[in-house]
Parts: C-alpha cells; structure tokens; sequence
C-alpha cells in the first residue's frame, strides 16, 4: 500500500513542477506561439501527471476506467483547443515579436492552391 501512495506522491509532485515550469513559460517568452507552446505542452503533461496519480491511487476498477476515459478526452480535445487558438493568433495578423510590426494575415483563397 505505501508504494502506490509513493508513486502517486511522485505523479503528483511531477504534476507540480511542469505546471510550475509551463507557468514561467507563459510570462517568459515573448511570442503567443511560444506561450502557447510551452503553457500546452507543460500543462498537459502535469493534467497527465495528475491523472497518472490518480490512477494509481484509485480504489476500484469502475473509477480506473473512468479515470482513463477522462484522459482519453482530454488527450483529444486539448490538442483540438491548442490548434484553434494557434489558427485564430495566426490568422488575426499577431505580432510574433515586439520589434516586429505584423505579420500578414493569410487568406482561405491561399490555402485553397
């Protein structure tokens, strides 16, 4: 019993330092694709992280299966998210830089070639 509450306490200790990192990241780097970057990567790995720990830690099966179904989910659609916000920065003709004005914003028409 003491080893899954162990492995869970690392899980969730892991958890705890890639959302801290993804944190610094979002307030670090200076471009939204960066920030994007850095909070999507290291915010699902600690959401998975957490999920690992509380699959480790859960008492029955059903909750298990439950538990894995919630991280199927979320391994779909924050991906989805991420893309739709990354295709929205991209096409509203953000700035990727202080220094630089903006970039042009690409048309449907230039995707369509």
């Amino acid at each position: 019993m003491i080893i899954r509450e162990i492995a869970a306490l690392i899980a969730f200790a892991s958890a705890t330092v890639f959302g801290s990192v993804g944190l610094v990241g979002l307030f670090r780097f200076s471009d939204p694709f960066s920030r994007m970057q850095a909070g999507g990567l290291c915010g699902t790995t600690a959401i998975f992280s957490t999920f690992i720990g509380a699959l480790i830690l859960a008492p029955t099966l059903s909750i298990a299966l439950r538990i894995i179904v919630i991280m199927i989910f979320f391994l779909v659609s924050a991906p989805t998210g991420s893309y739709i916000v990354a295709r929205f920065i991209w096409q509203s003709g953000t700035p990727l830089h202080k220094q630089q004005k903006r970039f042009p914003a690409h048309t449907e028409e230039e995707h369509t070639t």
